[in-house]
């Protein structure tokens, strides 16, 4: 290894794995909320979950415009260009908080009307209603956190937003028990209180990073001369490349909730199943999107300073080091399945089920890891169209029409479902490493 691989490995680890502490963060918190609210009633827990559902997938497909001030943002700070990227960042911030008061005040407004057409239950229309109300309040607070995450990590700084998330998170799980339960002597709110930790604790997390942003490091700063100053042309650009970032996100999501559906078809053992083995491979994943936020800062800052060399070497090991490690994980799904579900459930049924599902699941874990990390260096370098066509024809051609098959055709088990959800990864990283090579991600010219 020579001593400038060296320096490229410790400026991706240096972002990676910061970014791999946020999402581990992220995840704690979800386990304990989901454990939390579980004490409560049925209708409650379905509440819960639809209106958390619906906030936060709004929520993520609002801040792609995040993905887009990345690319611009890092391109620019790679260019010495440092003006240029604190327009960017005031203008995807200022984007960024109109979005969130329209999905905010939408949410309020129509939460009820909402829960009406999705469920017929009295009580799960009233919890979930007066759940959603509160927590469409954290949509205020959500996007920008999100959106001023991408602008800190597009400099270079994973750290920060470490801290943020960590600090919402810690904040949460403080919350939920204090407010769910009644706990030093606040009455108990259940759903309620739930909601109101959940808002809160963006709040916080948005205000740590607005913070940093405004008092700014040496070399970049959220200025006020920035915010809301709507120009044409840097508009325009930072649209048109967060437009796809947002169409895949809500195709994902949109995607993942119709599998949902057609695999509680396979009946309740299955589907718990399919739950358990997700909740167990969601770790994997953690690698892979740390390497993927590495590779997208630096792939933009090295196209900026017209290293097409440098981006390329980051880009590559980026790919190899999130292979590696999530390759390892395949080998414990492989080798060891019953033994990792075990510690998910006591249910023996679905544990048995959910061992197969990711004993197959070990086959998908290196394609996720080279599709997650190439397609986090194209959109780095402007190229976020690509990776939409990709997972477009990943879900349309491969990934539903098969799960569908296995469900109502065939009637299928749950391991053949993770079977068709290990092609559709195979092709997804096939197809993202031809995308790569054909290398238009170099000829992309914006500023």
């Amino acid at each position: 290894m020579t001593l400038i691989d060296k320096k490229v490995d410790r400026r991706i680890f240096a972002l990676a794995i910061p970014a791999i502490g946020e999402m581990l963060s992220n995840t704690i918190v979800w386990t304990a909320d989901t454990a939390m609210v579980g004490r409560l009633t049925a209708a409650d827990i379905a509440g819960v979950n639809l209106g958390a559902q619906m906030m936060f997938t709004l929520s993520n497909i609002m801040s792609a415009i995040g993905i887009g001030a990345t690319a611009l943002v890092a391109r620019n700070i790679g260019a010495k260009d440092t003006e240029r990227a604190e327009y960017i960042a005031g203008l995807a911030l200022s984007i960024g908080i109109i979005a969130a008061f329209i999905i905010g005040v939408l949410g309020i407004v129509f939460a009820e009307s909402i829960f009406g057409i999705i469920v017929d239950d009295p009580d799960v229309i009233s919890i979930g209603s007066n759940y959603s109300r509160i927590v469409f309040v954290g949509a205020f607070f959500v996007i920008p956190m999100i959106i001023s995450n991408s602008i800190i990590r597009a400099t270079g700084n994973t750290v920060i937003p470490m801290v943020a998330a960590m600090t919402t998170n810690i904040t949460n799980i403080v919350g939920d028990y204090v407010l769910i339960f009644g706990k030093f002597g606040l009455p108990a709110l259940g759903a309620n209180g739930a909601a109101i930790a959940t808002a809160g604790s963006q709040a916080v997390g948005f205000m740590i990073c607005l913070t940093y942003l405004i008092k700014g490091s040496k070399d970049f700063k959220l200025r006020r001369r920035n915010m809301f100053n709507f120009k044409r042309e840097p508009m325009k650009t930072l649209i048109d490349l967060s437009i796809p970032a947002g169409m895949e996100t809500f195709m994902n999501e949109g995607s993942r909730l119709l599998s949902s559906f057609w695999i509680a078809q396979l009946g309740t053992v299955a589907f718990a199943a399919n739950s358990l083995a997700v909740a167990a491979e969601s770790l994997s994943f953690m690698p892979g999107n740390g390497f993927a936020v590495a590779a997208a800062a630096l792939v933009g800052q090295s196209l900026g300073a017209g290293d097409y060399d440098m981006a390329e070497k980051v880009a590559k090991r980026s790919v190899f080091y999130a292979a590696l490690m999530m390759g390892l994980v395949g080998l414990a799904f492989f080798f060891f399945p019953y033994a990792i579900m075990s510690f998910f459930s006591t249910d023996m049924g679905s544990v048995l089920e959910a061992s197969k599902a990711i004993r197959v699941g070990a086959f998908e874990q290196i394609p996720i890891a080279i599709a997650m990390v190439m397609s986090g260096a194209l959109k780095g370098a402007g190229d976020t169209k690509g990776p939409f066509r990709i997972f477009l024809v990943t879900n349309f051609m491969f990934r539903l029409p098969l799960i569908f098959a296995i469900v109502f055709l065939i009637k299928g088990r749950i391991s053949h479902v993770w079977a068709a959800t290990a092609v559709q990864y195979a092709v997804e990283a096939t197809l993202m490493i031809i995308r790569y090579r054909r290398g238009h991600w170099r000829r992309i010219e914006i500023r």
